[in-house]
């Protein structure tokens, strides 16, 4: 009765796995860049930062202000009548930095900058919250194959709790076997039940970084292919021209010296030009009217000088410089955490494109193995322990050859970020 109830419900999972959606990660990825609120923020953030990299914000556009009023005044004199009038004016002022010792240039400058930075700082935002979906992908495909794995392993153990059970009917097994069997298949029910749980918090924490209900059912594809075959020179040269955090070091230098350089304009003499057009008109009394307005022409050009401010002009100068000089440090700082970044992730790469091959070849071996013990077992010519060591060597050359997969996978997609190439340039 167990094992046909164990049958039914393998079955009745297997029918209801195909019925699921099958999750590519390509189609994880997308739906993680598309939806997930983080990956949205970021770029957003993105967006305010390249808008913001406008020659307006630098003050290299002239600015132009129209204005318009009318005032009333009343004067009491010693008798009456008291005398009163109504000003009436309109104007349109144009105002434009002709030179502030290029800081308007400068300032532009780190606006662009800024600009990079707001890319950047997304693309690795964005990096980040990818690899971790791949992570928690290929953490949902190890559940699900070792379920597979628990599963079989159940069967394999109720097949010989039935064997045994009929071998001793007929006098030819002892109890202890029996009961042997039994914590076996115990224990392997407990295992199953668990890689379960598992499975099923990894697939809510999947649908969680996905934005969907986390209660959504569908199955992963566990089949994994690894196509970096480059040498680590070619990695670490691209991941130098490509990687995100090193590039926004870069910027952040870039942006620290035009506040160094804008700072240095500080000490310059500022010229600016302005023009005016506008009527005005005074009316006796009360009347805000226009018909006869005087026309008002203004034109001037005005040069100011700071000769003395606290020497606030100074010190901003001074902390432009070390802030340079601190960028420039974690510029180079980076730089080197990334070279051994790539040279880990490399050699961790290689190291488990090893350990697969290992695994394969041990899994070949524990199979041929478990096969010929089932085989003897079957005969009576092997113990219960002998059978049941050779059922646990399997499941554990399944389970590393599924964890070194994945691990592979990972440390391949690892290399890509650190790269630049896990997402690219159009994120």
């Amino acid at each position: 009765m167990f094992r046909k109830i164990l049958n039914f419900i393998c079955l009745f999972s297997a029918v209801m796995i195909q019925a699921q959606e099958t999750l590519t990660l390509p189609r994880a990825v997308h739906l993680v860049l598309t939806r997930n609120p983080n990956i949205l923020m970021a770029r957003n953030n993105a967006d305010i930062a390249g808008r913001q990299a406008q020659i307006g914000n630098a003050g290299l556009l002239p600015k132009f202000t129209l204005s318009a009023g009318t005032s009333y005044s009343e004067e009491e004199s010693q008798t009456p009548p008291w005398d009163a009038s109504t000003g009436n004016s309109a104007q349109l002022q144009a105002t434009y930095t002709l030179f502030d010792g290029f800081g308007n240039i400068y300032r532009f400058q780190r606006l662009q900058a800024g600009r990079q930075l707001g890319l950047l700082d997304a693309r690795n935002q964005i990096e980040s919250i990818v690899l971790q979906l791949a992570d928690g992908y290929y953490n949902a495909a190890a559940a699900f194959e070792n379920r597979q794995i628990a599963r079989e392993l159940v069967r394999i153990s109720q097949e010989r709790l039935e064997r045994v059970v009929n071998r001793s009917e007929y006098g030819r097994a002892r109890t202890i076997d029996v009961l042997s069997a039994q914590v076996d298949l115990n224990a392997d029910s407990v295992t199953l039940a668990q890689a379960d749980l598992l499975l099923e918090q990894n697939l809510r924490s999947l649908n969680l970084l996905m934005f969907r209900d986390v209660h959504t059912p569908f199955a992963v594809d566990t089949a994994v292919v690894i196509g970096l075959k480059d040498s680590l020179t070619d990695i670490l040269n691209r991941a130098m021209q490509s990687n995100a955090a090193l590039e926004a070091a870069r910027w952040r230098e870039k942006q620290a010296r035009s506040d160094y350089r804008a700072a240095i304009a500080a000490h310059m003499p500022r010229l600016d030009l302005s023009a005016s057009y506008g009527y005005s008109q005074l009316n006796p009394g009360w009347d805000p009217a226009f018909d006869d307005p005087a026309k008002t022409v203004r034109a001037g050009a005005t040069v100011t000088f700071n000769l003395f401010n606290g020497l606030q002009t100074h010190i901003e100068r001074q902390n432009a410089h070390l802030t340079l000089e601190n960028q420039e440090m974690l510029a180079d700082q980076t730089e080197l955490t990334l070279e051994r970044d790539v040279v880990n992730a490399y050699q961790a790469f290689q190291t488990s494109l090893n350990v697969r091959d290992l695994a394969l070849r041990s899994l070949s071996v524990a199979e041929l193995n478990f096969i010929r013990t089932q085989e003897l077992y079957q005969l009576g010519q092997v113990t219960s322990t002998q059978f049941r060591e050779a059922q646990l060597n399997l499941i554990r050359a399944q389970s590393q050859l599924s964890s070194a997969k994945y691990d592979t996978k990972l440390n391949e997609m690892t290399l890509l970020r650190l790269t630049g190439e896990l997402v690219g340039e159009d994120f």
